[in-house]
């Protein structure tokens, strides 16, 4: 039976072990460091930062925050894209809109823009906060009108 051991340590390749990173550049890593990686997933901001996600997520405990925060603001930048989009396709009828005085309504868009380019910001900089009862409140209802446009289109 040792034979056939042989046989299969000769077949399969030689395990590479990764180098561990070295302590002082983990230690030396700020808030500031990570902050610039919020935007990415885990895994590709710890590549970034050189760093092993298990030790990023270490910093991050150390720092207060107790999730990544990439699909938070991912969420926001989502929002504040679909807003985007609502009001550039209205300002081609802008006129029409004030006709039907629907300024009010243009207006109402652009302050919740501001609103989450603002939110966005602050969990940028403070990634542990929540986000606010009337972004969720909106969030919800913009994946609700998806979902029907959505099943609509397929009757």
């Amino acid at each position: 039976m040792s034979c056939s051991s042989n046989v299969y340590a000769e077949l399969a390749p030689p395990v590479q072990k990764q180098p561990r990173v070295n302590r002082h550049h983990v230690h030396s890593i700020t808030l500031f460091d990570i902050a610039q990686y919020f935007h990415l997933p885990i895994k590709e901001a710890s590549k970034a930062l050189k760093i092993g996600v298990s030790a990023l997520k270490g910093k991050c405990r150390k720092y207060g925050i107790p999730r990544w925060p990439h699909r938070k603001i991912k969420s926001l930048d989502s929002l504040i894209r679909d807003l985007e989009y609502v009001l550039t396709t209205e300002d081609a009828h802008q006129e029409e809109w004030l006709q039907r005085k629907d300024a009010a309504a243009i207006k109402a868009l652009m302050e919740q823009k501001r609103l989450l380019e603002s939110e966005k910001e602050t969990i940028q900089q403070k990634p542990a906060l929540e986000l606010r009862a009337e972004t969720k409140v909106f969030r919800q209802l913009v994946f609700k009108r998806k979902h029907y446009a959505k099943s609509a289109g397929r009757d």
